[in-house]
């Protein structure tokens, strides 16, 4: 396919090669629509040395007559898809990843379209091309699926995450009054009632001595005994490791605690970066469950950022029940499936794309 003229595209495959790209890949992003710290080439490297066993790095680089204008940062893997095997490029991401996308300098879009067109032209070594919650805007989406089309693949967009957000753009007293009444009376009675139960302290801690008090009390939560705490599985724990090793050298690491008198009983583990706060990980003592202390740190953490000029507060993950008391803003992401122009790769957009069309066929006819 048909590249922008003056635009090279090369593969970085190896770790040290990626190694390699730290500073330009910060550069980049600095430079870009989307810097989060969840796009760091710090971010990458941590994710790497955690969940990158049996997976190859596919990094593609976008170079025109200035330098690099483009990162996109994906990786090959051998897995499943409904039950059957498939070679897919994926982004380099998994749950604990807030969303992904290409990094593009500010004002060159139209170099995502030639990182597909790249990829089609390699189509051969892959079934699929799976990209999930794509922080791309408009513009960058169209680029793609203008690529997508002059190449005649199939695809399939669906809706990803659904991420509840605060924007920080008036004082506390506003905002807190600006909630309904509902979830102002639901915090006040929180509050009270955990200050009741003996000497509450809340602490924030920004170096890495501070992670060691978050596993007792995941230990100590109905995450851990379902299976679902990341102190359950080594890669999820390694990973946010080295993560607040990192974080802490550069000054992003921000670690919420609760102690009642003088044991942590909850926490919120974030990361601060160019003034906006992502909320990544929070567990509790279920022993204190019905005082609810995840909403009573949440009342403090937010007081907090409103009060040391943080702009944004992303909570990540989904608009669940407890985080509607704080917002009702969500930034929507999508996932992108893009099917090979195999005949393998066509069966798998049809077990994919067809029980969906008959399923709503149906819901329609109801």
């Amino acid at each position: 396919m048909q590249r922008h003229r003056g635009i090279e595209v090369r593969v970085v495959s190896t770790f040290e090669d990626f190694m390699e790209l730290c500073r330009e890949w910060n550069d980049l992003l600095a430079l870009s629509d989307t810097d989060r710290v969840f796009l760091r080439h710090e971010w990458f490297a941590a994710w790497w040395r955690a969940f990158g066993a049996g997976k190859d790095i596919f990094v593609i680089i976008v170079e025109s007559d200035d330098g690099i204008c483009a990162i996109a940062p994906l990786m090959r893997c051998h897995g499943s898809f409904r039950g059957v095997p498939v070679r897919s490029v994926e982004f380099i991401s998994n749950n604990d990843s807030p969303a992904c996308g290409f990094i593009l300098r500010r004002n060159h879009e139209y170099a995502a379209g030639d990182i597909m067109s790249f990829l089609m032209d390699g189509a051969l070594e892959w079934d699929m091309l799976f990209l999930r919650n794509m922080v791309h805007s408009d513009a960058v989406s169209s680029e793609i699926m203008k690529a997508l089309d002059s190449a005649g693949r199939r695809y399939i967009v669906r809706p990803g995450l659904s991420s509840p957000y605060l924007t920080m753009d008036k004082d506390w007293d506003e905002y807190f009054k600006g909630l309904s009444s509902k979830s102002r009376k639901t915090i006040r009675n929180v509050c009270n009632r955990i200050r009741r139960l003996g000497d509450v302290e809340v602490r924030e801690c920004g170096d890495v001595e501070g992670f060691d008090d978050m596993v007792p009390v995941s230990e100590m939560g109905w995450k851990y005994r379902e299976g679902k705490s990341f102190v359950n599985r080594p890669d999820r724990l390694r990973f946010f490791r080295l993560l607040s090793d990192t974080a802490a050298s550069k000054g992003w690491l921000s670690i919420w605690y609760v102690y009642m008198n003088g044991d942590p009983i909850a926490y919120e583990y974030h990361l601060k970066y160019k003034g906006m706060d992502t909320a990544l990980l929070s567990e509790f003592n279920s022993d204190y469950g019905r005082f609810s202390p995840g909403t009573y740190l949440d009342y403090e953490i937010i007081k907090s950022l409103f009060a040391n000029g943080i702009r944004e507060y992303d909570m990540c993950g989904v608009l669940d029940e407890y985080k509607k008391k704080w917002t009702d803003s969500v930034r929507d992401y999508k996932n992108l499936m893009v099917f090979n122009d195999t005949l393998y790769s066509r069966f798998l957009y049809f077990i994919e794309d067809k029980p969906v069309r008959l399923i709503r066929r149906f819901r329609d006819k109801v």
